[in-house]
């Protein structure tokens, strides 16, 4: 039992005198109400003391799950960093190759469209030799028939 609370029944208590002082039995009741009210404080005290250690270990275990989950989380992040990081790097692989095999298969279009145009180039040739040919050829075949018929006519 606290100061205040022997102030606080000084008053309310009395002790009836003997012949030695005070009464052996009063003086041993007054005590145990003052044992009893200290054990039932202290009782209060024990069971705050208990429910406020219970709450304690109820959030050292939420703080140890959210300490878990920061740590997944952060595992989590850098999983997805690395990750990202790595499909960046071979995305630019990718469009770096296709630039290069666009480039490429660019070049060898053109190569091969040179080549082509060159054939083309050669075969108009040919054509017109082959028109100018015929068109000799023609014209000699006129001249004999020409020459034929005149003989034949005269």
């Amino acid at each position: 039992m606290a100061k205040k609370d022997i102030k606080k029944n000084k008053g309310k208590h009395s002790f009836q005198s003997g012949f030695f002082g005070f009464r052996k039995e009063d003086v041993l009741s007054y005590l145990k109400e003052i044992d009893d009210a200290a054990m039932e404080k202290i009782k209060s005290r024990d069971e705050q003391i208990d429910s406020l250690n219970s709450e304690i270990t109820q959030l050292n275990s939420r703080i140890a799950d959210f300490e878990s989950r920061e740590k997944s989380l952060v595992s989590e992040r850098e999983l997805i960093s690395q990750t990202m990081i790595a499909a960046k790097e071979t995305a630019n692989k990718i469009i770096n190759d296709a630039q290069a095999e666009a480039a490429k298969e660019r070049a060898e279009m053109q190569q091969t469209y040179a080549v082509e145009i060159n054939k083309l180039a050669t075969i108009r040739n040919e054509i017109i030799q082959l028109r100018k040919f015929a068109t000799d050829a023609i014209r000699s075949f006129e001249q004999e028939l020409s020459a034929l018929e005149r003989s034949t006519i005269e």
